[in-house]
């Protein structure tokens, strides 16, 4: 086999065992999504189980990239997606923890329905935005910043609006452990908030794949939308 087929073999490879971890997690949302809504903590307890699996993918994604690198010394756009790979990897698996973290609060709070629907909210544009990721994965060449961009920033918005009410509801709360518990919701929240902004982490990534520089997603968008004036 030549040079340049085994490299092939290689980048397809990276390619591949990224989307698969990226595939995985999207898996652990999902199952997420039905715990919480169905009230399953059998469903819940085995998504939080299922994060070491996760973890373990992201370290043995990370060797073989790293091994990749070093045998076929790699350049120019194939470096990139390796180097990059890496990098959105660890993105991803802090994407997982968030569907951890929000299986151990159902099991432990099982929430009301009114709580789930706040979950539900802002679970549901991190999954969507966790969809447009492993389609970019797939084809990186296609640039989707303004995409990514409003969806992150409509994250952030249902996240102020959220905490507000929760807020609210907190100076109602009857109980130290009512209260907790509103906490507790917020703090699920911001986690998802968060997800988003490592997700914006991921498409700032592929950029670097794509052109070989990093740039502020938000600088970016604004100099698009300055010329476009």
């Amino acid at each position: 086999m030549s040079y340049n087929k085994i490299l092939d073999s290689d980048i397809k490879t990276i390619k591949k065992e990224l989307i698969r971890l990226v595939e995985s997690t999207k898996s652990q949302y999902a199952n997420t999504f039905e715990a919480l809504k169905s009230q399953n903590l059998d469903l819940a307890k085995e998504v939080v189980d299922g994060d070491i699996m996760i973890n373990d993918m992201q370290n043995s994604f990370t060797k073989m990239a790293l091994w990749k690198i070093a045998k076929q010394q790699m350049v120019a756009g194939d470096l990139r997606l390796a180097v990059g790979g890496v990098l959105i990897s660890r993105e991803i698996e802090r994407i997982a923890d968030v569907a951890k973290h929000i299986c151990t609060f159902t099991i432990k709070y099982r929430p009301e329905p009114i709580e789930v629907e706040y979950i539900s909210k802002m679970f549901d544009l991190v999954n969507s935005m966790l969809n447009i990721t492993s389609t970019l994965i797939e084809n990186y060449d296609n640039d989707q910043h303004i995409k990514v961009l409003k969806m992150e920033k409509q994250l952030s918005t249902e996240f102020q609006e959220l905490s507000n009410t929760l807020a609210e509801k907190t100076f109602e709360a009857k109980t130290k452990d009512d209260s907790k518990k509103i906490i507790t919701i917020v703090r699920q929240l911001k986690n998802l908030e968060r997800a988003g902004e490592h997700l914006i982490n991921v498409e700032e990534t592929l950029q670097f794949i794509r052109t070989g520089k990093f740039e502020e997603l938000q600088e970016t968008i604004v100099n698009i939308l300055e010329i476009k004036k």
